[in-house]
């Protein structure tokens, strides 16, 4: 699917576009996650965060987030690199977008960035998305209403095509101690999924 630029703020567009530059001028894995990816995996829907999924070795980061600065990011990097390290998620400003970034520390994350695919973004720029069922994993952990609606729109969106084996395998470890979760989970598949006989 290509981005309909006109239905996101300018803000938007031009930081993931920069990030993806900046991310793959120094090969690092990342995956677009959050509102930005549902819009290009299900269907448009409002939003103004920028998310994404990345792995960035320690000793880059201070560079990356130099090349940022210059691209226009608002950032401290002390702050943003200690929260990557410590806390695993960090947040700041570019225009009027915040722009999130997630570390991997979940193996469902781990899995959610090695199977996002290039998806074309704008004209001349594409981007690495998670794929529905990263995404939808994503969600199952953050579990706000928002994500549960998003996660709804994902299953019908490519009701044909998701692997909703895979999804139950990555979140297995955390099914018996998320025991309502996983309850609305199989509600939600069993509503939303085409039965393949």
């Amino acid at each position: 699917m290509h981005l309909d630029s006109d239905l996101l703020p300018g803000d938007s567009v031009r930081a993931v576009e920069s990030l993806a530059d900046a991310f793959g001028a120094r090969s690092i894995r990342y995956a677009l996650i959050g509102g930005l990816a549902v819009i290009l995996r299900g269907r448009p829907r409002f939003t103004q965060d920028v998310g994404f999924l990345l792995e960035v070795p320690q000793v880059a980061l201070p560079t990356l987030l130099n090349e940022l600065v210059q691209r226009g990011f608002a950032l401290d990097r002390a702050v943003v690199i200690k929260q990557y390290i410590q806390e695993h998620m960090t947040s700041f400003p570019f225009g009027g977008v915040r722009i999130d970034w997630l570390k991997p520390v979940l193996p469902l994350y781990s899995r959610t960035l090695a199977d996002a695919t290039p998806l074309e973004w704008t004209e001349g720029h594409t981007v690495r998305v998670a794929t529905p069922e990263g995404l939808i994993l994503t969600k199952m952990v953050s579990f706000r209403p928002q994500d549960q609606i998003d996660i709804e729109t994902l299953l019908t969106a490519n009701r044909d095509t998701i692997d909703v084996q895979l999804i139950r395998e990555e979140w297995s470890p955390f099914a018996v101690t998320e025991v309502d979760r996983t309850s609305w989970l199989e509600s939600a598949i069993g509503r939303r999924v085409v039965r393949r006989e």
